[in-house]
């Protein structure tokens, strides 16, 4: 599954995970992607990012615009795409 995710100014998505990887990258802003096992991970407009099966996280729009990350999922369709916490 393929999604285009929109995070305003001074906002963040919340805490979840998915029941498979999420590759994606930065298609504009600034994000800080935090995790609960590892330290946050600032990515910028064009940056890639992938996140495991299972992780916990939150991407925190740390920028002046909106955060368009264009994100694929590679999950279990069986289960649902997303656990908030």
């Amino acid at each position: 599954m393929q999604t285009l995710v929109q995070i305003p100014r001074h906002k963040e998505s919340g805490r979840h995970s998915h029941p498979g990887v999420e590759v994606g990258y930065i298609v504009r802003g600034d994000v800080l992607m935090e995790f609960d096992d590892r330290p946050p991970l600032r990515l910028r407009t064009g940056d890639p990012f992938f996140i495991p099966n299972g992780v916990i996280h939150n991407a925190r729009n740390v920028g002046t615009v909106t955060t368009m990350m264009l994100s694929t999922y590679v999950v279990d369709e069986t289960k649902p795409l997303v656990t908030n916490y």
